[in-house]
């Protein structure tokens, strides 16, 4: 099937995360999508254990759908093939540092010589035109020095990073977005645009409510694992020692929840009554649930709230979540993949866009580099001479087992 972006090529020299994953959207939306890697393979394919086959799990999830061609652009002859696919192609995704853009005449300014209606998608760590601009810097260290560390636990607790890709993913979700509406213009104006998407202000999108909270109250905003605007919000432990979570999230729900932990005389509680003063006086709140929910098994209290029509949900492992037949299912496997679980984009359309068990799985490094080159105009006999001179490398071997 194919996708709303037929018709689409993207040039992705992206590295690691950010970059690959909005590439990876447009290829789910019918780009064709070509990527660029050094000789050696771009960094996210050696990241791991774990590894399927010769590439890392991470490079996996978010590759597939794309072409790989194996090419040194620091050569004469590499620059000579990088810019025949700049020339041919309508989006460039890349994250390097200005400093290495500058270096490479990969600057919008220099990208729009070779290709004047370029789509050109850049992922800085701090914004290209700051005094960070050549700072290094990867999703942790983000998370770090935007505050990020201290939206998470409870007061006097250290510093807690995310323990996931959170601005990476997040950030290529956004990056994604931004491209289709650059295309969109395109295809209505005829003219390329830049974007430029920084990873601090993704992870600030999160914060915004920490920075609002510190801008009002002039203090560090409060840490707690309970949802900071509303309460009771949280997970608790029962009686058999597992976990679950349950959030209430309206005055309404919060007469349910009453019902179900049967204190109906929290309704008239000053301190309790109302939102605002359940916030006011969470410690104490929490103390009491505590001590009531240590009095049933977890599940019975899941299925008491979910039978209330109040938000509740076993706290699951991820290999108990995997064994969760309804939340496994939101997965897919590819025929070439078996395995390995495939998420699809979280918003699906109902027509143009492709799900990964219909895609090329994620390329070995250099697997299309001579058909890439073959369509770029150059002849069996200059490839094999750019083969030889370590200007191109080209995968034999057979797809991923």
């Amino acid at each position: 099937m194919q996708g709303i972006l037929n018709g689409i090529t993207v040039i992705d020299l992206s590295r690691l995360i950010a970059g690959p994953y909005a590439a990876m959207v447009l290829a789910d939306l019918g780009a064709r999508v070509i990527k660029v890697e050094a000789m050696t393979g771009e960094e996210g394919r050696h990241f791991g254990p774990p590894f399927y086959g010769d590439s890392s799990v991470a490079f996996m999830t978010c590759n597939r759908g794309k072409e790989s061609i194996a090419l040194d652009i620091r050569t004469p002859a590499g620059r000579a093939v990088l810019e025949r696919l700049i020339s041919k192609a309508q989006v460039l995704v890349h994250n390097f540092r200005p400093d290495f853009a500058e270096a490479h005449a990969l600057t919008y300014d220099a990208v729009r010589r070779l290709n004047p209606t370029m789509v050109y998608y850049m992922v800085s760590a701090f914004g290209e035109q700051s005094d960070y601009r050549l700072r290094p810097a990867v999703d942790s260290v983000v998370q770090g020095m935007t505050g990020a560390f201290y939206a998470s636990g409870e007061e006097g607790d250290a510093p807690i990073r995310i323990g996931l890709p959170i601005i990476d993913v997040a950030s290529g979700m956004c990056g994604a977005l931004g491209v289709l509406a650059a295309v969109m213009h395109r295809q209505q104006t005829g003219q390329g645009q830049r974007v430029e998407l920084s990873l601090a202000d993704t992870m600030f999108n999160f914060l915004a409510s920490k920075v609002g909270e510190y801008a009002i109250e002039q203090r560090e905003p409060i840490r707690s694992v309970n949802l900071p605007i509303a309460v009771p919000s949280r997970h608790f432990r029962g009686s058999d020692g597992a976990w679950f979570s349950v959030s209430v999230v309206n005055e309404g729900a919060f007469k349910r929840f009453c019902v179900v932990v049967e204190r109906p005389e929290w309704l008239t509680d000053p301190r309790y009554q109302r939102n605002a003063v359940r916030i006011a006086n969470r410690p104490a709140l929490l103390a009491e649930l505590e001590a009531i929910f240590i009095t049933r098994a977890a599940a019975a209290w899941v299925a008491a709230f979910e039978a209330a029509d109040i938000p509740c949900g076993p706290v699951n492992t991820v290999s108990e979540a995997m064994t969760d037949p309804v939340l496994a299912g939101r997965f897919v496997e590819h025929p070439a993949m078996p395995g390995l679980p495939l998420i699809p984009f979280p918003a699906q359309l109902a027509a143009g866009m492709r799900r990964p068990d219909a895609m090329p799985p994620p390329p070995k490094l250099g697997e299309h580099s001579r058909n890439i080159l073959g369509e770029l105009g150059y002849s069996p006999a200059e490839v094999d001479q750019l083969v030889k001179d370590c200007v191109i490398a080209h995968e034999l071997n057979h797809r991923h087992q």
